[in-house]
Order: C-alpha cells, then sequence, then structure tokens
C-alpha cells in the first residue's frame, strides 16, 4: 500500500522562510552598515588631508610664488588623496543609496521577516 504525501510542518515552513528570507536581509543590512562606516572614516581622512593641505599652502597672498618643490610635492600629494577620497566618497554615496532602496524593497516585499 502506498502511503499518503506529507507536507512539512507549518513551524517547519517558518523556519526555513525566516532562514532564506534572512539571510538576504542580514546581508544587505551588514552591507549598508560596512558601506556607511567606510564613508565615514574615509571623510574624516579626506577633511584631514585637506586640512594639511591648507596649512601647507600658507596664508600669504604671494607664498605660492616663493614655495619650495618639497613643498609644492606635498601639496600636490595632499591634492591627490582628497581626488582620490572625494571619488570614493561618491561611489559610497552611490552605493549606500543603492542598498537602502533594497533595504526598502525588502520591508515592501517581505514585512513579515523584517525584525
Amino acid at each position: 500500500m502506498k502511503r499518503p504525501f506529507q507536507f512539512r510542518s507549518t513551524e517547519r515552513d517558518a523556519q526555513t522562510d525566516q532562514e532564506r528570507i534572512g539571510s538576504i536581509v542580514q546581508a544587505i543590512n551588514t552591507a549598508v552598515g560596512l558601506a556607511q562606516k567606510e564613508r565615514d572614516a574615509l571623510c574624516v581622512r579626506v577633511k584631514e588631508a585637506r586640512d594639511l593641505a591648507s596649512f601647507a599652502a600658507g596664508t600669504g597672498d604671494d607664498e605660492y610664488l616663493t614655495r619650495e618643490s618639497k613643498d609644492k610635492s606635498t601639496l600636490a600629494e595632499y591634492e591627490k588623496q582628497m581626488r582620490v577620497g572625494e571619488k570614493r566618497i561618491r561611489e559610497l554615496d552611490h552605493q549606500i543609496a543603492s542598498l537602502a532602496a533594497l533595504q526598502e524593497l525588502s520591508k515592501r516585499c517581505f514585512p513579515e521577516f523584517m525584525k
């Protein structure tokens, strides 16, 4: 005699769903947090580079005329660091906005899995 087909328990289905969807939601949340943390730290470093460049540039109107080549190269390095840092900040802003959109989408699609 053939056994009747059995379904899993409702509790087991709920646990499986929670693990599946929960892992995706958690991955998105983690990615947002890490990107924000990187962005915040990078903003501090770019500000520090800007402050150092400002200090190295001096305050005199004609200081750029008598600046030593060592100081010029130091300024150029600060400017390069700021450009690279600001570019990365823009990239992170885009990532954070995109990940936040995914967070919103997951909240709308799976409200029962939000904790």
